[in-house]
């Protein structure tokens, strides 16, 4: 007869209901290994521009806009991560890249130096191949009716370009690459496990070697050990073909181990922008702070709680002034958030924050994390 497993008090904050108690402080500090930072180099030109990018919907007869003038550069090699909450415009900005949907007139969007027309079907096969994307969802991203050959055979053909005669020698390479076996190609994505399926979508997106890949939550169907062996697929296919990523997420773990910059988005905006390490470790913009404090941590950190009140506001109603005022937890006294929209100012590692207190400022009132060794 089964019998319930007891809780086990670990300390003052935390109780754990396993048979496994003393293993569970070493499994959940190896849920993600540490990020290697790679070197990238920003002297030349960027891969990938973007200057005031703005995209409006109209829904019941008014102009919703989703995004808002970003201006972002990833540069060769480079993973900038995009980071926010759901409906901050981050798949929309994506879909804009990618011409899945077309931006606002004006909007200016420049790959290897020259302007992106505004939707795929403009584009040159050279432009489509440059651009991929993995989705979050491999289930609907993949045709469950053709076997993995097909589907990797058909982007080969089709994008990479590659002979008929030499189709069965690349499908095999682009698989071992993405650490799939040869008794994989005649499966159909119903055979596959998540993770297997979220191998073959990356085998697919890097058929016709392109230039950058588009990760919109690549990961966030998949178990914690699944992550780890996905992000370290993607970093190994990074420092093999020096392609760029720019990597969607909600999960800050999975951002922090694979970008060199990081973008966090907040109703449509660009909030702030910068190395990993400081956007991460501090100074960083109120909202940033929020989502560092709202993270999951199993050890205990130290960190002083932050809670956001509410839900983000709607893009049909945005707030007037700062747009995270209304659940700033450093609002400012008086009336200057609520009634002026703070610019993005420059920050000293080249980074930019969009808030009225000053940098040196949010330096001195964030409390700076301290981690058990």
């Amino acid at each position: 007869m089964l019998t319930e497993v007891p809780p086990t008090v670990i300390d003052d904050n935390r109780m754990v209901r396993c048979h496994h108690t003393d293993q569970v402080e070493r499994m959940a500090a190896a849920e993600l290994p540490v990020g290697i930072p790679s070197v990238v180099d920003r002297s030349g030109a960027p891969l990938l521009r973007l200057a005031g990018v703005s995209k409006t919907f109209e829904q019941g007869g008014k102009h919703i806009k989703a995004v808002r003038d970003v201006s972002i550069e990833v540069y060769p090699g480079e993973t900038l991560g995009l980071v926010g909450e759901s409906g901050s415009g981050k798949t929309t900005l994506a879909h804009s890249i990618l011409g899945l949907t077309a931006p606002d007139e004006g909007s200016v969007i420049e790959f290897g130096k020259e302007p992106l027309p505004p939707v795929t079907r403009r584009r040159s096969i050279a432009q489509i191949r440059g651009i991929q994307i993995v989705f979050q969802n491999p289930d609907s991203a993949l045709n469950r009716r053709h076997s993995v050959r097909r589907i990797i055979g058909r982007s080969l053909r089709r994008l990479g370009q590659v002979p008929s005669e030499t189709v069965n020698e690349e499908l095999l390479h682009i698989t071992s690459a993405v650490r799939l076996t040869e008794r994989h190609l005649d499966m159909r994505p119903a055979q596959l496990s998540g993770g297997l399926k979220q191998r073959v979508a990356i085998a697919r997106a890097f058929a016709g070697k392109p230039r950058l890949v588009v990760c919109d939550e690549p990961t966030s169907s998949l178990d914690v050990s699944v992550q780890a062996a996905i992000l370290n697929l993607l970093g190994d296919l990074q420092r093999d073909s020096s392609t760029s990523y720019l990597f969607i997420s909600h999960d800050l773990r999975v951002v922090r181990y694979l970008s060199d910059r990081i973008a966090v988005m907040y109703l449509g905006r660009i909030m702030e922008l910068g190395p990993a390490e400081r956007v991460f470790d501090g100074p960083h913009h109120p909202y940033t702070e929020a989502l560092l404090s709202a993270a999951p941590s199993v050890d205990g950190d130290g960190r002083v709680r932050i809670r956001l009140e509410g839900e983000i506001p709607s893009a049909v109603n945005v707030p007037s002034g700062c747009v995270f005022h209304t659940r700033c937890p450093r609002k400012l006294e008086g009336d200057v958030c609520s009634t002026i929209e703070p610019p993005l100012l420059a920050t000293p590692d080249g980074g930019v924050i969009r808030c009225h207190i000053p940098y040196e400022e949010l330096a001195a009132v964030q409390v700076t994390v301290s981690r058990q060794p």
